[in-house]
């Protein structure tokens, strides 16, 4: 046989067992968080703690992503400070009180 009657063989079609695989894991990740969920909600009922624990919880959450928040708008206002530190200065200037003049 020549080479240009030499038939390529077909391409193998791609198992699909990867893909069942992996939403399998997804599946056995859920059950697992639900059921922490679920055995979470269970102990806190068992052991009798008020309400007013989440509530101490959710404050201190919000006060560190407050913190957060907070220092990182401070970098990048020093970072952005270093590349041109009079046009930083002037942005800022409605901040100042209104004695504060250039």
């Amino acid at each position: 046989m020549s080479a240009s009657r030499k038939q390529k063989a077909p391409a193998a079609e791609p198992s699909r067992v990867e893909t069942t695989g992996f939403s399998l894991l997804k599946a056995i990740t859920r059950s697992f968080k639900v059921a922490g969920l679920a055995v979470i909600v269970w102990s806190w009922g068992y052991v009798g703690f008020s309400i007013g624990w989440l509530y101490v919880a959710l404050f201190f959450h919000i006060m560190n992503e407050e913190y957060r928040t907070i220092k990182e708008s401070k970098k990048a206002f020093a970072q952005h400070s270093l590349v041109d530190e009079k046009k930083a200065i002037l942005s800022k200037l409605d901040e100042y009180p209104s004695w504060v003049s250039l």
